[in-house]
């Protein structure tokens, strides 16, 4: 049976801006590539490539949109994808945005089950995504720092922590990295990355499966000078750096 490498990501691009080339590498090597998003992703949509405002669609449009640029990025890279529905902290209801907290956004009835920034907290959540890798023992796991970053990257980040040091005593996991993209000059002087994966041949398939996603308008330049720097550091042109935060041995 194929080792698995494993990606938990709070949305629907996050594998492929920061780890899309890492997992290639590991495809290369005869691993199976997973990715996991945690939130239901309903959260805004650029439906052309006139249109000034993203939330443009109402969230089941939003949803239907993301999980099938999803799809094709996956089908690109060889990944399966596993969609675990947490709440994100906001969706749009085809008039504005409706924030979590609000009586507008219990109203609205989104789909999915809690919050990701709930959830996080929450045993039977940390249980249900312990199940998950119990389920597919993934040799590394690989997740959002939970540092300096956005509320559900973050959540994200500490409930596949969670998950993983749950799961670990029931099944052969080895190692959960943390990412290390660089959004900040500052960024660079707390991520510290123990691994670095020259992305390099597979760079040219990453910026065609981020492409996919073509709803997000991604900010190229940001990734390509993230993978650039970490490059620089491992000394090839284009690497992806992570963090080892646990290592079973």
């Amino acid at each position: 049976m194929a080792k698995t490498v494993m990606f938990l990501g709070a949305h629907a691009d996050d594998m492929e801006i920061r780890a899309g080339g890492a997992m290639q590498h590991f495809a290369a090597r005869g691993y199976r590539c997973v990715s996991v998003m945690m939130t239901n992703n309903l959260c805004g949509a650029y439906v052309d490539d006139t249109t000034e405002d993203y939330f443009t669609t109402d969230a089941l449009a939003t949803q239907a949109i993301r999980h099938r640029e999803a799809e094709a990025a996956a089908a690109l890279l060889g990944m399966e994808i596993i969609y675990l529905d947490f709440k994100e902290n906001s969706y749009f209801d085809g008039e504005r945005r409706v924030f979590y907290g609000e009586p507008a956004y219990d109203a609205g009835n989104p789909p999915g089950r809690e919050p990701l920034v709930v959830a996080q907290y929450l045993s039977h959540c940390i249980a249900d995504v312990a199940q998950v890798l119990a389920d597919h023992a993934p040799e590394i796991v690989i997740t959002h720092s939970v540092g300096n970053c956005s509320a559900e990257h973050c959540a994200a980040g500490h409930l596949a922590h969670s998950a993983f040091q749950e799961a670990r005593h029931r099944a052969p996991l080895q190692e959960l990295w943390f990412d290390a993209r660089v959004q900040s000059a500052g960024d660079i002087l707390h991520l510290d990355p123990d691994v670095l994966i020259d992305i390099t041949p597979y760079r040219d398939l990453k910026v065609r499966a981020l492409e996919a996603h073509h709803s997000q308008r991604i900010p190229f330049d940001r990734v390509e000078n993230t993978d650039r720097y970490w490059g620089r550091v491992a000394g090839t042109a284009f690497a992806e750096g992570f963090r080892t935060v646990v290592r079973v041995v």
